[in-house]
């Protein structure tokens, strides 16, 4: 969660004016609803402040447990039994991290004491304990509290439905659970928790839990879901390629070629997993895929293409140029890399004027090195031209990096072209980068 600088501020504000003139009243509205992150912010914004209040008003004691000083800190520690435990308890948790020694144990004691009184007082502990726990001094809460839920069982019944995500990963972290809220983990909003409650069932043959792996729309989950070949095959045409890999990694165990599999398999299903699995042999079978309706079928069949070294150069050009799709563009782009020396210039300097500029520029770049420094200089020189910023970051780049291991001069009209661009280029790139460049001349 991000915390604006706005938040922080009101809630100081509030604090400042409950402690001057307010009740114990007043200084937990002033905190009221804060989460963990608004906090700890306001605790690092607290630090800030040269001179604090001394007093013993309930808002007084917060921020003197947070000031800067450590004696002020250690001295509101033992003021915090007056304050409401809205306001005592996130104080506590983190001054229970805190660097100084004297101000972290008197923190810790306080904490205990809580626990002591009401184990319930671990549920708002938790939340901060556990954004905590990577500070030098922030597992200790996080421990203490993890050994509470497991002692505890209305606790840990209650911080397994906490709205608050972190504390419900340390209710399940806690380890022997049963069946049943294992399962209900699995339908968890946290991907951690739905993904170490899969893993502890994982070896489940509860067919309540093997659907749920089934049909559950993260992937890891349903990858775990993989057990035996019937699985496998269910698996192979899968939307996710995580899910697709261990369906063809169960099969492969099993001496079976997945790519059999996949020539069975009717229509588009199976163009993502016969690109990941065939041979250049079945190329042909996905070409007529590249005119599919749906986008992400085209755009699939020129990933599976490449992967197979099928590069159908006129078609992936005509894609670039007029598929309204812009991923299928993109992955047409992606494909013509290697062989963009063969494209038609003029086509891709004609896409520089629109929404697939980018993917022509990388084209344009990749065809040779004095096309790719020629299209820098024209596009750095133009004002007007979105891909400006672009196209002078690529070409310092060339000549910071590149140019020494270029062996060859332009030639021709492009020499001629090139020469004229960089006598204009010098109040863009300097003098000594423009001698860089004649040097090639």
């Amino acid at each position: 969660m991000i915390i604006s600088r706005q938040d922080v501020d009101e809630r100081l504000g509030a604090l400042s004016v409950a402690a001057r003139w307010g009740n114990g009243a007043a200084a937990t509205e002033a905190m009221a609803g804060a989460g963990p992150e608004l906090w700890l912010a306001v605790d690092e914004a607290v630090r800030r402040w040269w001179k604090l209040p001394g007093g013993q008003r309930p808002a007084e004691i917060v921020l003197r447990a947070l000031s800067r000083d450590g004696y002020i800190r250690e001295t509101a520690i033992a003021d915090t039994g007056r304050l409401d435990e809205r306001l005592a308890l996130p104080v506590l948790a983190i001054r229970a991290a805190d660097w100084v020694p004297q101000v972290r144990e008197a923190a810790r004691r306080a904490c205990l004491s809580h626990l002591a009184r009401d184990p319930m007082a671990a549920l708002t502990l938790l939340p901060i304990a556990s954004r905590l726990r990577r500070r030098a001094h922030g597992e200790w809460l996080a421990a203490t509290l993890g050994e509470t839920l497991a002692r505890t069982p209305e606790v840990l019944t209650a911080a397994l439905v906490s709205p608050e995500r972190l504390t419900r990963r340390a209710a399940y972290a806690t380890g022997g659970l049963g069946p049943g809220r294992l399962k209900a983990g699995l339908r968890d909003a946290d991907l951690p928790i739905r993904l170490s409650c899969a893993k502890a069932l994982a070896g489940s043959e509860d067919p309540e839990v093997r659907q749920l792996l089934r049909t559950s729309g993260t992937a890891a989950l349903r990858a775990l879901a993989i057990r035996n070949r019937d699985d496998a095959l269910a698996a192979l045409t899968d939307r996710s390629s995580l899910v697709r890999a261990h369906a063809q990694l169960a099969l492969r165990r099993g001496g079976e070629d997945p790519a059999v599999h996949y020539r069975k398999v009717p229509g588009a299903d199976a163009v993502a997993g016969l690109g990941e699995t065939g041979t250049d042999s079945d190329a042909p079978a996905l070409l007529p895929f590249l005119g599919h309706e749906r986008p992400g079928v085209r755009a699939e069949t020129i990933r599976a293409l490449r992967r197979l070294r099928c590069i159908p150069r006129t078609e992936l050009v005509a894609l670039l140029v007029a598929d309204p799709a812009p991923r299928v563009a993109r992955q047409a782009m992606l494909s013509l890399l290697g062989c963009a020396e063969l494209i038609d210039e003029r086509t891709l300097l004609d896409l520089l004027d629109g929404d697939r500029r980018h993917l022509a520029h990388r084209l344009l770049c990749a065809r040779d090195t004095w096309t790719r420094v020629v299209v820098d200089l024209r596009l750095a020189l133009d004002p007007a031209q979105p891909l400006r910023e672009n196209a002078l970051r690529d070409l310092r780049n060339w000549l910071t990096h590149q140019s020494a291991r270029s062996y060859t001069s332009p030639g021709g009209t492009r020499a001629g072209e090139l020469a004229q661009l960089v006598a204009r280029a010098e109040p863009l790139l300097g003098a000594r980068q423009v001698r860089h460049l004649r040097m090639f001349l």
